[in-house]
């Protein structure tokens, strides 16, 4: 099996082997997803993690790596989050308890969530790892001395 194809932006900073119009053509052929100022949590995610949901976004959005068409892999992250933390809860109530089985039972669903959360980190950015890919949108200003100084 062949490994992975990677973005112009990943041959750029990890190899040298390309030249910049080589680079460039395959960054026009790259399907890219338009750049939202705001992006709206869909209909299935809870009320109570809306909240989180806008926290996030307003984060991940000027990062680059949320656009309106990424919403869903937010809120299914943040709906595994929910439930890795509710099974936590089940595990050390059961672990206090001294019931082997259920923290057994618990901590497998625990697993399968923090699975889930660790693939959708890697999708959004929320890893260091999953972070040392992204490259950030160069501010307009040339001197960029605005975005420094606040000017």
């Amino acid at each position: 099996m062949s490994r992975p194809r990677k973005s112009a932006a990943e041959l750029e900073a990890t190899s040298r082997h390309y030249t910049k119009e080589e680079l460039a053509a395959r960054e026009a052929r790259e399907p890219k997803a338009p750049a939202a100022a705001q992006v709206s949590p869909p209909g299935y995610l809870p009320v109570s993690l809306r909240k989180k949901f806008d926290e996030l976004a307003a984060v991940l959005i000027p990062m680059g790596t949320l656009t309106q068409v990424d919403a869903d892999t937010l809120a299914r992250y943040l709906i595994a989050e929910y439930n890795y933390l509710r099974c936590t809860n089940r595990v050390t109530s059961a672990i206090s308890a001294g019931d082997t089985t259920a923290a057994d039972r618990w901590t497998a669903m625990q697993d399968r969530y923090f699975k889930q959360l660790r693939a959708g980190a890697a999708d959004l950015g929320l890893n260091a790892r999953a972070r040392n890919g992204i490259r950030l949108p160069l501010p307009d200003d040339d001197t960029g001395d605005g975005a420094l100084f606040g000017d």
